[in-house]
């Protein structure tokens, strides 16, 4: 069998087999036939099939032989279909230019789903032949650009530094907007709770029922009632969950997802804010970006990092955070959700543009055994366990959460076969202590 010199030859045998399906049209004395009229395509797949094993197998042969890509393919094992991959990817970047691709001039297909591989787990990646890059000004577009390690290696031609440079130039570029860097400032979530699972005030359901019904009627209310002409941007439904820790808002954020069928996107403020001039407005810009993109509620807890009172800033780029925040909320016209305990620290134009605040409040003495009853296990339970017995004061749904984990956490250390009253009752003095001390903390004062 003859093998594969250059992989040129390869791409030459793949697009033949291509050949096979092509869709054409051919006219005879004015009329035109589709190919159904006259090609029995269960033969032209048979024969496409038989094609591919035959490439498949030389290509097979041609990693042992000592060829220019049997050499490539021995520094670089690849399956065949990453190698397919490759091919289609140096093609498609002979062909076209990025500005043909972002315009739409030629469409951009996925040539790893085309090829059933991943780009994640792919041979490709791991060899560094290609990078996967994020427009950061569109980021749901990626970008594949073949290393030039790949190009001279395939054309068997020396990878001296100057293209070495190139390349390093492409991976940091690949790391910057990559995708992984992408969705390390979020966390997407399927929500499972839903409004009947929030044991709050009525009124509280209410609001949360209005902003429901706001977001799920725009039509009726921009269109139908005419506030499209009054109202030019701003149109988001933007809420302020503002109360003590433990209060019920990310849970009231999970619930309102869900009632709206609609996944969460939490944004992460470790990996939100960078060292680097720019790059925290950029990330914040992404954020309402890919909100946008999966159509999920964006949801910003402890909020008054971000958007803290601008009179009390002092540098230059914490005022152009808030600014950038501030510019996004006024055009994004999905649901987000900030959430805070320091409600007093919102910039004051910050709090203007949300349209909707909502406080949470300690839950009462009904709600704090409703709250336990809820999340302890009727299974778990030891029988003929009161739970109004408890006394629950002060605690929030987050310490009763608390409370229900380390009653379980004591009643398993004693071996015991289900949850009594006296493994409540120490958790609740576990999450007593554990609160006083911290409140005691907080009450410090450091003097340098």
């Amino acid at each position: 069998m003859i093998n594969y010199i250059s992989y040129m030859q390869v791409a030459k045998d793949i697009n033949y087999a291509e050949e096979f399906v092509s869709n054409y049209r051919d006219s005879h004395n004015g009329h035109f036939y589709e190919p159904e009229d006259y090609v029995d395509f269960r033969i032209i797949k048979k024969l496409k099939n038989e094609w591919i094993e035959h490439v498949n197998e030389k290509y097979q042969a041609t990693i042992k032989s000592n060829s220019t890509l049997g050499k490539f393919l021995k520094q670089y094992p690849l399956k065949f279909k990453e190698f397919c991959v490759l091919l289609d990817l140096i093609e498609e970047t002979n062909e076209t230019t990025d500005f043909e691709r972002e315009n739409g001039i030629k469409e951009c297909k996925d040539i790893f789903k085309k090829h059933n591989v991943r780009f994640e787990s792919s041979n490709l990646r791991r060899f560094k032949l290609v990078y996967k890059i994020v427009n950061p000004l569109r980021p749901m577009k990626t970008v594949y650009e073949i290393s030039y390690k790949a190009q001279l290696a395939l054309k068997n031609k020396k990878y001296i530094d100057e293209y070495h440079q190139l390349d390093m130039a492409l991976e940091e570029e690949s790391k910057r907007n990559s995708p992984d860097e992408l969705e390390s400032l979020y966390y997407i979530i399927e929500p499972k709770a839903n409004f009947n699972d929030l044991i709050v005030s009525e009124k509280l359901k209410d609001e949360l029922k209005a902003a429901f019904s706001r977001e799920t009627k725009k039509e009726q209310i921009f269109k139908k009632w005419g506030f499209s002409k009054v109202i030019e941007y701003g149109r988001g439904t933007t809420l302020n969950f503002r109360g003590p820790p433990g209060t019920g808002k990310t849970l009231a954020a999970h619930c309102l997802a869900k009632e709206l069928n609609k996944k969460l996107l939490m944004v992460r403020y470790d990996q939100l804010q960078n060292c680097f001039v720019g790059v925290t407005e950029k990330h914040i810009q992404m954020v309402f970006k890919i909100a946008k993109a999966k159509n999920a509620v964006l949801f910003f807890d402890e909020a008054d990092a971000i958007a803290l009172s601008r009179s009390n800033l002092q540098m230059s780029w914490e005022m152009s955070q808030v600014n950038t925040l501030l510019k996004e909320l006024e055009r994004f016209d999905g649901v987000c959700i900030f959430a805070t305990n320091f409600a007093e620290k919102y910039d004051e134009a910050f709090e203007r543009r949300l349209t909707m605040h909502i406080d949470f409040k300690l839950p009462d003495k009904g709600q704090q055994l409703m709250i336990l009853d809820k999340l302890l296990p009727k299974k778990s339970r030891e029988n003929k366990l009161a739970i109004k017995d408890f006394n629950l004061e002060d605690l929030s749904g987050g310490d009763i959460k608390n409370v229900a984990l380390n009653s379980a956490g004591f009643a398993a250390k004693d071996n015991a076969e289900k949850i009594c009253k006296k493994h409540i009752q120490e958790a609740i003095e576990s999450v007593r202590k554990a609160k006083f001390i911290q409140n005691d903390l907080k009450s410090l004062h450091y003097f340098g």
